[in-house]
This record gives structure tokens, C-alpha cells and sequence, in this order.
């Protein structure tokens, strides 16, 4: 994306359980992206947060629910116990279901914040859907996984170094889509789900 700032950093994150290794985080710097992944028994926490005091993004985009519904922070009009409006829009799970995992995303998301480290909330199946890899069996088995990366890789500016064969799982995919999200942001070209007031998701 040729309407990135010449020194932007951006951060894209499937955000998994607190030690099972599953959580990968995206890296674009000017011209290249590659991945940084958790280790299994790694403080997943840990990882992002170190990684964000070391590169300095310009902004990160969290696979993770950063809000909970309005009706427990009290604002007017919003009577759901389990589903923010963002959540009903895209089809995603409660909040409340994911339970710590929420927890997780929310206080990470303040403690960077105190940095001057700003975290979004993405979905990344809604930009799947977007590019249309829903029906080339994205989330699936390993073949699919091949299909849509070579789909996904063939989208970026060829001036964008980005070796294919490091999309080496789903949570990987997840991580890259998230970042997408993160690049469109930064242009001003992705959209929005949901309330501002409750919590928006972005893609």
C-alpha cells in the first residue's frame, strides 16, 4: 500500500491462550513483513508486550475483544448481557463466552496505551470474507491453508517483501489478516462494526 507513512510500523495479532504458543503477531516495517511467534509455555502477555516496547508500532490490531457489552459499563440503550452491537453485526463470539481471554485483551490493550502504544479490535474473518477466501476453505486443513496464502501474497505490492512459505499456519494467516486490517486503517480506507460508545471492530 503505496498510502503508508515511509516509517510506519504495524503490528497484526492472532491472539491465543496465555501459554499454549498459538499466538503469532504480524510485523510490517517499510517494505517487509514477517512473523514473530510465541513459544509454547511463553507468557503470551509477555511476548506482545516486549515486542510493542521493542518496534514501537504505530498501531496494533488485536484478534481479541477489547469491550464489554454496554450494559455493564451502564450506557443507555444497550440491554444485552452477552453480545456487543460489533459482535451481532460480524457474527462473533460474547465477550463474556471468551471470558479471560477478553480480560487479557483489555488489560493489555490499557498497559500499552500508558506507552502511547494505541490497540484496535479486528476480526479477521471479515476481511477474509472481503477477499473472498471463505470459498477457497479458509480456517480448514492444511491444503486450504496453501490455497489461500497464495491468494493472500499475490494482493501486496510486489515492492512489499513478503516470503509466502512463513504463513505457516492458520494462526499465522489470522495475524496477517489482522495486519491488512491494521495497513487499511492507517490509509483510511478499512471499515467499522458496531457503536462507538460499546466498542467498534475494524477490517
Amino acid at each position: 500500500m503505496t498510502c503508508l507513512p515511509p516509517e510506519c510500523v504495524l503490528f497484526g495479532v492472532d491472539f491465543g491462550s496465555r501459554y499454549a504458543g498459538t499466538t503469532v503477531i504480524a510485523v510490517y516495517e517499510p517494505f517487509k513483513i514477517y512473523f514473530l511467534s510465541c513459544k509454547k509455555e511463553e507468557d503470551a502477555d509477555a511476548f506482545i508486550e516486549q515486542s510493542a516496547i521493542h518496534f514501537s508500532p504505530d498501531c496494533i490490531f488485536l484478534d481479541a475483544p477489547l469491550s464489554l457489552p454496554g450494559r455493564y459499563v451502564g450506557l443507555e440503550g444497550f440491554d444485552d448481557y452477552f453480545y456487543r452491537k460489533a459482535d451481532i453485526q460480524c457474527g462473533a463470539m460474547s465477550p463474556m463466552f471468551l471470558g479471560g481471554l477478553t480480560a487479557r485483551a483489555i488489560r493489555l490493550r490499557d498497559k500499552l496505551a500508558l506507552m502511547g502504544i494505541f490497540v484496535f479490535e479486528t476480526y479477521p474473518k471479515l476481511l477474509a470474507s472481503e477477499l473472498d477466501l471463505l470459498v477457497l476453505g479458509y480456517k480448514k486443513d492444511k491444503t486450504h491453508l496453501q490455497t489461500c496464502r497464495a491468494k493472500i501474497a499475490s494482493l501486496f505490492n510486489p515492492a512489499i517483501s513478503l516470503k509466502e512459505s512463513s504463513i505457516e499456519s492458520w494462526h499465522h494467516f489470522d495475524a496477517l489478516l489482522a495486519l491488512m486490517s491494521a495497513m487499511k486503517y492507517i490509509c483510511k480506507k478499512a471499515s467499522a462494526l458496531g457503536d462507538q460508545k460499546e466498542g467498534l471492530i475494524f477490517y
